[in-house]
């Protein structure tokens, strides 16, 4: 690309030098873009001997620099020099008066453009355009230093080392070798294959890299950012999308912007704010932050560490553990390989096949878990929990917001505030702790503890004993195995299956007020009863061998060989003792 720049009224000051092989030609042509201008173009071209360890030095501004390699063992240096104005002879005398400087020392050949400074009056007061490009060709292993502004750099096949420093054009650089820093600015940069590492700096201008045999660090400010295929990766910016593929370990800081990372052979660390987070394809690690936008990664080999402000966190197949806390923002993970635990506030948690253990802290969100191999802890506040096939045993405490436990193999635990409770299928012992909800357990294979207030309780099929206490609700009982105390206030109390039969025998205590308590009893079984009640009536459907004075509030006396213990106390309320399969 070819620039042309213009000047204030301009005075040459000219310094001799001792060049050899120089040719100079010059010559009179129309303006490019304006027919009242003209433009003067001449040639300076010059060879001098670059050895081997010698560096070539380019210092330059307003025009292009194009520097390739070439067999010999020198620095071919050809420049173009371009002068317009509206008076030829002005032209004539600025074009005359640009030096390009070859000069060769000790560390090897400097390149240098001298403009004629400003002093005004020469050159009157008409504008000038002006330019000078560059084709320079050193020695395949010679080292290369540019400076630059206003105008492109490209370079290719440099194998002994690169500096580039450009401003305001774009910087081509391409089959490279060895250390290379490349610095650009109000330009892009694109960097195509280097051999060695990379150091890369840009600022309001896109960067394209790949195919980089080394480490890589790149900054840029204000604008995309697109790496493939790099040995090792270090980024930090601001304003600017990053995508990254194909890399060896690496490290992405920004901010404004969206990170895409895919098919790292290592390590991942992200950090952004106010953009968003993709990780897909990570061999190693995975520790991603991310602010006022999602965070998303999958096929993660080992563990992943999320932390979200305002975000959205979703996760699947990971080869290791998961930790994400976060807030403001739903979080949804699953097939996860190892243990999880999520931490986060204004937003719901989703966890599906966890192979580990789960531990979820949560306020003002759902939580729903399913699916966990190890054992889940929930501490969640205003939001409903759900937990069902859990290998482990389940530990959940809740505030403002129902409980549902499904297919626990080992005990579970509720502790719950104002809220209802349900369990099913749970392989070991249960208990629940909560107020104002209901109560509900189904296929216990442990025994049952209940404490609730102002809720009812119903349980079905409980292998081990029941302990349930409650006020202003009723309780229902029924399929339950072991010994059985009900503790009600203003409630009633139905048992029904009670597992006081022929075979089995278990103590049976009731207590409340104010509500009928109705018993089941199998037929054919023995049941010692002791019951009382106070404004109230006493009714039993099997036949009953008295013992001592009876009245209709106060009964003692056994049911066949009386061996099974019932003792039921109530007040306000009638007590009947029914055959079993009668409702």
């Amino acid at each position: 690309m070819t620039r042309m720049f213009s000047s204030a009224p301009l005075t040459p000051r000219v310094r001799s030098a001792a060049l050899a092989l120089i040719a100079i030609t010059a010559v009179a042509v129309p303006a490019m873009a304006d027919s009242s201008r003209e433009e003067i173009s001449r040639e300076v071209h010059k060879s001098l001997p670059l050895r081997s360890g010698q560096r070539l030095e380019v210092d330059h501004r307003n025009g292009n620099v194009r520097i390739h390699t070439h067999a010999s063992a020198a620095a071919r240096v050809d420049a173009r020099i371009r002068v317009s104005s509206s008076d030829m002879e002005e032209a004539k005398r600025f074009a005359d008066a640009i030096a390009i400087d070859v000069e060769a020392s000790s560390n090897g050949v400097s390149v240098r453009t001298r403009y004629p400074e400003e002093h005004g009056g020469l050159f009157g007061s008409r504008r000038i355009s002006f330019a000078v490009d560059y084709d320079i060709s050193v020695p395949e292993g010679a080292a290369v230093s540019i400076r630059n502004r206003f105008g492109d750099v490209l370079a290719d096949d440099l194998k002994g080392g690169t500096e580039i420093h450009n401003a305001n054009g774009r910087v081509v650089f391409r089959g490279g070798k060895g250390m290379a820093r490349l610095e650009n600015s109000f330009g892009s940069l694109e960097l195509a294959g280097n051999a060695g590492d990379t150091d890369v700096t840009n600022a309001n201008g896109t960067v394209t890299i790949a195919d980089v045999d080394g480490q890589l660090s790149v900054r840029n400010r204000f604008g995309r950012v697109t790496i493939a295929r790099a040995k090792k990766v270090t980024f930090s910016g601001t304003n600017a999308d990053v995508s990254l593929t194909g890399s060896g370990p690496a490290s992405v800081t920004t901010s404004f912007g969206a990170v895409d990372v895919s098919n790292v052979a290592g390590d991942l660390s992200v950090q952004n704010t106010n953009g968003a987070v993709t990780a897909a394809g990570v061999a190693g690690e995975a520790e991603l932050s991310a602010s006022f936008a999602a965070i998303t990664f999958s096929d993660v080999k080992k563990g992943v560490r999320c932390t979200g402000t305002n975000a959205r966190v979703s996760g699947r197949k990971a080869g290791g553990a998961v930790t994400v806390q976060n807030s403001f923002g739903p979080v949804e993970l699953s097939d996860i390989g190892g243990a999880v635990d999520v931490q986060n506030s204004n937003g719901k948690v989703r966890l599906r096949d966890i192979r580990g253990a789960a531990i979820v802290r949560n306020r003002f969100g759902d939580v729903d878990a399913s699916g966990i191999g190890g054992d889940a802890t929930v501490v969640g506040g205003n939001g409903a929990v759900t937990l069902s096939n859990i290998e482990g045993a389940v530990d959940a405490r809740n505030s403002f917001g129902a409980v549902s436990v499904t297919r626990a193999k080992k005990g579970v635990k509720v502790n719950s505030g104002n809220g209802g409770v349900a369990i099913a299928d749970a392989g070991g012992m249960s208990f629940v702790k909560t107020s104002f909800g209901l109560v509900e357990a189904a296929r216990i294979a442990g025994d049952l503890t209940v404490e609730n207030s102002n809720g009812a309780v119903r349980a079905s099929d409980v292998r081990g004993f029941a302990n349930v206490r409650t006020s202003f609700s009723a309780v229902a009982l029924e399929g339950i195995t072991g010994a059985i105390d009900v503790d009600n206030q203003n409630g009633s109390v139905e048992l029904r299956d009670i597992g006081t039969g022929a075979k089995a025998c278990s103590r049976v205590a009731v207590k409340t007020s104010f509500a009928p308590v109705r018993i089941s009893l199998a037929e054919g079984g023995g049941y010692a009863v002791n019951a009382r009640t106070s404004f109230g009536k006493i009714h039993s459907e099997l036949p009953l061998t008295i013992s001592g004075s009876a009245s209709s509030d106060s009964l003692q006396g056994k049911i066949g060989d009386g061996r099974c213990e019932i003792t039921v106390s109530d007040s306000n309320g009638n007590i009947e003792l029914m055959k079993q399969g009668r409702r």
